[in-house]
């Protein structure tokens, strides 16, 4: 009888890289490194890890993105997976970024044209997620504005909360979110009229989410690029009257220290 040999990979980390490589589906090379057992080929065995590997990972993206798995159901989901396991293969040990690319590479797929609502649910869940795990800062309190001089308060500048993050989005990924969050069937995706703008953070230890009007998102967003608050009372003069753009800046300013939107800088 012939005995059957085979040929080892030159060291640990070859061998290591070629079986990686073989789980990943690029190069199933090392199949000739692999012994047979009496009961299963080789190509069988091999396939038990490429599947496990696999089925780990859509685990992974499952857990950080539930509710775009109960959007698209299961046998979609797991495409996007499939496909996206290739796109970007896991670079992190910890599999809490493991999906970090998922709503860009939603963005991307061809199936975005005919269903955009998918990435921007995805991009939500994504941003109630860091949210929820983002570090603790300090608030910017109301006492604290108490102590800055009247003619001071044009050159104040904000810096957000961790936690924060901005969203527009151009269909009602919100509505489906907020109905599949709650167990509901989720109402028609559908594209918006006007985009629908949307502040995330976390407040009294939860992670959530309101719609911000066009305005008042407009002075958030060029608050976080560094604007003062004169220059915001005067970006609102564009859509109030003069004489009420301070008393809204205000407003908008005392709505974002109540919520814990700003910290102490």
């Amino acid at each position: 009888m012939k005995r059957e040999t085979t040929t080892m990979p030159t060291s640990l980390e070859d061998f290591q890289r070629q079986f990686m490589e073989a789980v990943l589906g690029q190069d199933d090379s090392i199949l000739k490194d692999i012994k047979p057992s009496s009961k299963e080929k080789r190509e069988t065995l091999l396939n038990v890890y490429q599947h496990a590997y696999g089925a780990r990972l859509e685990e992974f993206l499952g857990n950080d993105y539930p509710l775009s798995l109960a959007y698209t159901g299961e046998e979609l989901f797991s495409a996007l997976c499939t496909a996206y396991a290739s796109a970007h293969p896991s670079d992190n040990p910890n599999a809490r970024w493991y999906g970090r690319h998922f709503p860009g590479f939603l963005q991307a797929h061809p199936s975005h044209a005919s269903n955009p609502e998918i990435a921007e649910l995805a991009s939500l869940e994504q941003a109630l997620n860091n949210a929820f795990d983002a570090k603790d800062e300090p608030p910017l309190t109301l006492v604290a504005l108490t102590l800055i001089a009247p003619d001071e308060w044009g050159e104040l500048t904000f810096k957000p909360h961790p936690s924060t993050c901005r969203l527009t989005h151009n269909t009602n990924a919100a509505e489906i979110w907020a109905a599949l969050s709650k167990e509901q069937t989720p109402p028609g995706a559908m594209n918006l009229e006007n985009p629908g703008e949307l502040i995330i953070w976390r407040g009294e230890k939860r992670a959530r989410y309101r719609p911000m009007a066009y305005d008042e998102a407009m002075i958030w967003d060029q608050a976080m690029k560094g604007a003062n608050f004169a220059a915001l009372c005067e970006m609102l003069g564009t859509y109030w009257p003069e004489e009420e753009a301070p008393l809204k800046a205000a407003g908008y300013l005392q709505a974002w220290i109540g919520s814990e939107f700003l910290i102490q800088t």
